[in-house]
C-alpha cells in the first residue's frame, strides 16, 4: 500500500460495517481457534471505545480526521459450519448490525482511506455531522485496520478564556498511541501556547487532493 497518497472515503453504515464484517471473517481463516479470533475482536472494540471517545475529551467542538491503512480482506467462504461467516458475513439488516454485502470497493485502492466528521455536544451526548453508526463503525474499523487519527477541537471554556488546538494519535495492533499535541489557551492575559510535543516525532501524513485544495481555498481567503 502507498502510504504517500490518500483519498476521501464517506462509507455509508453498511459499508463501514462490512470493512469491519470482512476483516475479522478474513482474521478467523488465518487464526485456527475461534477464542483467537474472538478475543481480536474484543481487543478492537475496546480500541474503538478509546477512538471513539478521544474527540470528546477536549473542547465544544472537534474535526476528526481517521487516515486507515484498508486492504483486500475479502475471504472467498461457502462453508455454512463457519461460525465467523455467520457471525460478520450474513447480517440483512435488521439486527444491531447493519446489512452485510462485498467489501467496499474504495478499501482495494492504493493509499490510505481518509474519513473525516465533525462532532459536539448535544443534550445528553454527542452529535455528528455524518451517520453516527458510520462514525462508530469507522473507529471500528480504524483498530482494525490501523492507522492515524487527528482531532482538532475548539473550547469556549469559561467566561473569560477559550481555548483551541490538535492531537494527533496513532492506532495499531489494537493500541492507541498519542504522537504530539498542541493547545492554545486565550484568558485576560494573552494567548499561551502549550506545545507542540515531539514535532520531530510526528508523521506527515498526505491528504486527498480535493482537501488539500479546500484547505490552500481558506488559508489564502484568511490573509
Amino acid at each position: 500500500m502507498n502510504a504517500k497518497t490518500a483519498h476521501t472515503i464517506s462509507p455509508s453504515a453498511e459499508e463501514a460495517w462490512r470493512l469491519v464484517g470482512h476483516f475479522l471473517h478474513g482474521l478467523s481463516h488465518e487464526l485456527p481457534l475461534p477464542e483467537q479470533w474472538r478475543l481480536r475482536d474484543h481487543e478492537a472494540s475496546q480500541c474503538r471505545e478509546r477512538v471513539w471517545s478521544l474527540p470528546t475529551e477536549n473542547g465544544n467542538d472537534a474535526q476528526v480526521a481517521l487516515w486507515l491503512r484498508l486492504s483486500d480482506t475479502e475471504v472467498p467462504c461457502d462453508d455454512p459450519g463457519c461460525a465467523a461467516r455467520e457471525m460478520y458475513l450474513t447480517s440483512d439488516g435488521t439486527d444491531s448490525v447493519p446489512a452485510s454485502g462485498p467489501l467496499p470497493a474504495f478499501a482495494r485502492r492504493d493509499g490510505l482511506g481518509y474519513f473525516e466528521y465533525r462532532t459536539h455536544p448535544h443534550h445528553n451526548g454527542w452529535a455528528c455531522d455524518v451517520d453516527p453508526v458510520s462514525v462508530t463503525w469507522m473507529s471500528t474499523a480504524l483498530a482494525l485496520y490501523g492507522g492515524y487519527m487527528r482531532i482538532n477541537w475548539f473550547d469556549m471554556g469559561g467566561a473569560d478564556s477559550m481555548a483551541a488546538g490538535h492531537s494527533l494519535w496513532e492506532v495499531s495492533a489494537h493500541q492507541v498511541r498519542e504522537i504530539s499535541r498542541w493547545t492554545a489557551i486565550a484568558g485576560p492575559d494573552g494567548v499561551r501556547d502549550e506545545g507542540p510535543t515531539n514535532p520531530g516525532a510526528t508523521p506527515v501524513l498526505p491528504l486527498p487532493p480535493e482537501v488539500e485544495a479546500k484547505l490552500k481555498a481558506a488559508a489564502e481567503a484568511r490573509r
